[in-house]
């Protein structure tokens, strides 16, 4: 683990994707303030309290990292999201105008969000869950041309290989449209990288970035992005979704290179 005192705002490259971690728990009135009339009529729909502070977390913490690349307060930035089967507001988020690539994920106690000028990109986090039975869902997630190791029928393994696929179907626009056995990815305990891409989302392999990342214990996650080429995976925390500043404990960044 690289430990970094990044800057106010760090620099992101081409070949860069930053990837923005905050905690749930901190959500204050200041990330409320942030989000736009669509996005607070979605709050009372959320029946559960912390699937509602984990929403305002999400959008708070991508308004706040975007605003630092893009020199605008993070008010004034654009969230659009379109469903493709719908005329709701809950589709993938977009910056229009930007050139910024956004995806946003949550889970438990963390909330993800990760921002790159590469190409589309998806990021997702899942809370490690020992009532998941690997046996019974294996059928379901992977597919009959995918390698299958005993490290699938591990919970750890299972919710690793679970991540690296929804973040990339995310990077797609398809989510979860696209069943998970259309994707095909590497053993848990291997390098990750995409095998193939089926269905209505189907494109080659090789287009895929695949990055699995620490998101601490109790917890998997990946990011994929569209685009090829090698990237810098670089993970910074925040003290609060709506702080302008890094945490003001110890700053971490946490980088890798594919």
């Amino acid at each position: 683990m690289l430990l970094d005192a990044p800057p106010a705002t760090p620099v992101l490259g081409t070949a860069d994707c930053h990837v923005w971690w905050a905690d749930p728990a901190t959500v204050t009135d200041d990330c409320l303030a942030l989000l736009d009339e669509a996005e607070r009529e979605r709050i009372p729909l959320l029946r559960r309290t912390e699937d509602r502070d984990r929403f305002v977390a999400g959008r708070a913490l991508l308004r706040t990292a975007a605003a630092g690349y893009l020199g605008l307060p993070p008010g004034r930035v654009e969230v659009v999201a379109r469903c493709p089967d719908c005329s709701r507001n809950h589709g993938k988020p977009e910056l229009p105008g930007t050139g910024l690539q956004v995806s946003v994920s949550h889970s438990g106690a963390q909330v993800a969000v990760a921002v790159t000028r590469a190409g589309p990109v998806g990021i997702d986090v899942e809370e490690i869950s020992a009532s998941v039975t690997p046996s019974e869902l294996l059928p379901h997630v992977v597919g009959p041309a995918e390698p299958r190791t005993p490290a699938h029928a591990t919970v750890s393994g299972f919710h690793r290989m679970w991540t690296r696929k929804e973040a990339v179907l995310k990077a797609t626009g398809q989510g979860l449209r696209v069943p998970l056995s259309e994707v095909g990815v590497s053993a848990p305990e291997e390098d990750p990288r995409v095998l193939f891409l089926g269905g209505p989302a189907a494109r080659p392999a090789e287009d895929f970035v695949l990055e699995d990342l620490d998101a601490g214990a109790g917890c998997a996650a990946a990011a994929a992005v569209i685009g090829g080429g090698p990237l810098a995976f670089t993970s910074y925390s925040r003290s609060r979704p709506s702080a302008a500043a890094f945490s003001s404990g110890p700053p971490w960044a946490r980088r890798s290179g594919r």
